[in-house]
């Protein structure tokens, strides 16, 4: 009896291959459809047997991690601890599955600058995953364009958050892009533009808030706290962002607590009122303003009257009569 070859399974068991279908879903590569058209399960090579260039057309070459440097208009800003364990994690279990994308480095001749796939970079430096990673070389992208090359890819993947793109945006305007430009290649609104512009006009100590809960912290809610810090002032901002963070509140909660402040209702004071009515008259007073309407008996007339001229003389502003207006106006 012929000798049955060795399962799929046990190849992946040993490393000798990796399964191309991931268990989840990388975040910056798209998963593949788990079954093929054909019966067979697809494997791929462990990166340790990848060949140099597999591809016509692809200038492909494994190359040494520390050979890599970072794209100074990278288009991400928001690399966390967790996100590249994670990612060290899927490399050892899954291997790679698509090269990364870089540029030559103009100043350093044998270095690459990076397009797309920081994060396997680090992943593989922090963690020891790999000693090289395959790349796809670009020779024909400029840096502002590898940048824009790596910010359609996180696109596509749903990889950024808004404080990515803001960062990315305050990059290309700094290295001489017009703001003008940027908004119709991200496809954005001159109001939107303006959003994701608030970051960099925040203090640094909100900005340390919106760092440590980036996905907390979108573009109209940037917009907000630097409306409040304009007007308001840094402790205010700081306080909102604060308490934004830690209740976990909404945007829309946000936006109407810095209304409220930069806005304030103006408090009105509740004027006293009071009306009595009694069988002679009545007696009324709203605010400042008294009103008294009563019948006295003749008995009493003379000395209510010299009571209540009393009582008027510790307030009342006695006019002068008209005789004396008219002699100072002949004078």
């Amino acid at each position: 009896m012929a000798k049955l070859p060795p399962k799929l399974s046990g190849l992946v068991s040993i490393g000798a291959v990796v399964a191309s279908t991931p268990v989840h879903e990388l975040p910056d590569m798209p998963i593949l459809d788990a079954f093929s058209e054909t019966s067979e399960p697809v494997a791929i090579l462990a990166p340790s047997v990848v060949p140099t260039a597999f591809n016509s057309g692809r200038n492909l070459q494994s190359i040494n991690i520390h050979l890599i440097d970072p794209n100074p208009l990278a288009p991400r800003e928001v690399y966390t601890p967790q996100m590249i364990l994670s990612r060290a994690d899927d490399l050892r279990v899954q291997g790679q599955h698509d090269p990364i994308h870089v540029i030559p480095n103009p100043d350093a001749s044998g270095r690459f600058i990076i397009c797309d796939g920081w994060t396997r970079v680090l992943a593989c430096r922090e963690h020891k995953v790999f000693d090289s990673l395959l790349a796809e070389i670009h020779n024909e992208l400029s840096l502002e364009e590898s940048a824009w090359f790596g910010y359609e890819q996180n696109e596509c993947r749903a990889m950024h958050c808004d404080l990515d793109r803001a960062m990315f945006y305050e990059k290309l305007i700094a290295a001489g892009e017009p703001a003008v430009e940027i908004a119709r290649r991200a496809k954005l609104s001159k109001t939107m533009m303006s959003f994701y512009r608030a970051y960099a006009k925040l203090p640094e100590d909100v900005m340390e808030i919106i760092r440590q809960n980036p996905g907390k912290f979108g573009a109209n809610a940037a917009y907000q706290l630097h409306k409040l810090h304009e007007k308001c002032g840094i402790r205010k901002a700081v306080a909102l962002a604060g308490k934004y963070a830690v209740e976990d509140q909404t945007v829309r909660w946000l936006t109407n607590q810095a209304q409220a402040l930069l806005s304030p209702t103006a408090s009105k004071s509740i004027a006293p009122s009071k009306q009595i009515r009694y069988s002679n008259g009545y007696y009324k007073q709203r605010g400042d303003i008294f009103e008294v309407s009563i019948a006295v008996p003749d008995d009493k007339r003379v000395a209510f009257s010299i009571a209540l001229e009393k009582l008027l003389d510790t307030v009342a502003e006695v006019l002068p009569a008209e005789s004396d207006t008219a002699e100072s106006s002949a004078q």
